[in-house]
């Protein structure tokens, strides 16, 4: 096994079988000294926070599965805070729902929106590109640029709304509102399916109109380890 990629909030190793294995590390992103999962830059690290990213991406893939929207995901792996998926290649997109206006798109358009306003489940493309700000790009260019086709454009829009959904149910049962949340999407065997993780580091979650840390949510939504 060895690694093949070192990520701001995991790092991701080939198994021998071919598959992957995601390890859940601590380290937060923000801005400053304000954590904020939608940030790019590492800013510390809070204990147990790995720990709640795997308890919390286990849950989310296993109520996916049950609804039969298709992952990568495999099982929980053999060390702590990891999980095995099955090798996807990456379209190097972020697909991002938005239940209500919060962070960059209240910057970018707050002429005509304010914080918590509703969206209505409103879907963008962003391309993965830290050097470039992760800047947005529109359907129409993704096509044009060959990254993913029109269906497959249709397909992550659906599903990526789908799953909002069921997530967001899930979370009010507990008396969390999900704000919004983003999803990356790959190819497993030619089929298009989300790929990497579902936990409080790509989702914004509110209780009481305040935005919960990934440690918080998971003692909150799963109860403490």
């Amino acid at each position: 096994m060895h690694k093949i990629y070192a990520g701001k909030t995991k790092d991701v190793f080939l198994r021998d079988d071919g598959n992957v294995l995601l390890r859940f590390k601590d380290a937060v992103t923000g801005v400053g000294d304000r954590i904020d999962s939608g940030a790019n830059e590492v800013i510390g690290e809070v204990a147990g926070k790995g720990r709640s990213s795997f308890r919390l991406t286990l849950r989310f893939f296993e109520l996916l599965h049950e609804a039969g929207i298709p992952t990568h995901f495999v099982g929980a792996g053999p060390d702590t805070n990891t999980i095995i998926a099955r090798l996807a290649r990456s379209f190097k997109l972020e697909v991002i729902c938005r239940v209500k206006a919060w962070g960059s798109f209240v910057r970018r358009y707050g002429g005509y929106v304010r914080e918590g306003d509703p969206l209505q489940s409103l879907v963008e493309f962003t391309l993965k590109d830290d050097e470039r700000g992760d800047p947005l790009i529109t359907e129409d260019a993704l096509v044009a640029l060959n990254i993913v086709s029109r269906e497959a454009i249709d397909y992550m829009k659906a599903t990526a709304r789908r799953a909002t959904s069921l997530i967001a149910g899930h979370l009010n049962e507990q008396g969390l509102e999900l704000i919004d949340i983003k999803y990356e999407f790959g190819e497993v065997d030619g089929r298009t399916m989300i790929i990497d993780e579902v936990s409080g580091d790509s989702m914004r979650v509110a209780r009481h109109g305040r935005i919960m840390l990934q440690t918080e949510l998971a003692e909150a939504l799963l109860g403490q380890a």
